[in-house]
């Protein structure tokens, strides 16, 4: 029988992940694109060789689809979009404070979250392209030149990035207050 927990993150937690994105964003600056991904990359292998509970595993498998968005050659992130989710990942590159794993994790896990909620569009336009493209492989006939499939694919993938792009400055233009320190911390 499943059980649910739930917590509210207070004005003095979030000031807490403000400072703790800062001070990693402020550290990840003095590294590559390259380091501050392998830094994420490891923070996801650590947690999948943890057996974490549900929820936890849900919010990993946020964290790995970023890196999939990343490496996908596909998907063809611009630069500056490319940047957002860099930016995000460097929340990562550094180790949490404290000596627990369990904790740390936890606080990974959080901030996974937080820095979802900043990419959520991001990252649906591209979980919807990769459906997309699983469908239309499967679905694709015998015969249909690599040119038909690869523009098809490839208007597929404008599409749903104009639409990130257009719900992205949406979003921005309603949101207020701390959501707009968020945005504004994450340079997303």
């Amino acid at each position: 029988m499943p059980l649910r927990i739930s917590f509210d993150l207070e004005d003095a937690d979030l000031r807490h992940f403000e400072t703790l994105a800062r001070e990693t964003q402020d550290a990840a600056r003095a590294r590559s694109a390259a380091q501050i991904v392998a830094a994420a990359r490891q923070v996801l292998e650590r947690a999948e060789r943890a057996q974490l509970a549900q929820f936890m595993r849900e919010r990993f498998a946020g964290l790995r689809l970023m890196l999939e968005m990343l490496a996908d050659d596909g998907w063809q992130l611009g630069e500056g979009d490319r940047q957002r989710v860099i930016n995000a990942l460097a929340c990562f590159a550094e180790a949490p404070r404290g000596d627990v794993p369990a904790l740390q994790l936890l606080e990974h896990a959080i901030m996974i979250e937080l820095v979802s909620r900043d990419l959520q569009h991001d990252v649906a336009a591209y979980a919807d392209f990769c459906r997309f493209r699983e469908r239309h492989r499967a679905q694709r006939r015998p015969g249909t030149s690599e040119q038909a499939h690869a523009q098809t694919l490839e208007n597929k993938r404008l599409a749903l990035q104009a639409r990130m792009h257009e719900r992205r400055l949406r979003d921005l233009d309603r949101a207020g207050g701390a959501v707009r320190r968020l945005f504004a911390l994450f340079r997303l």
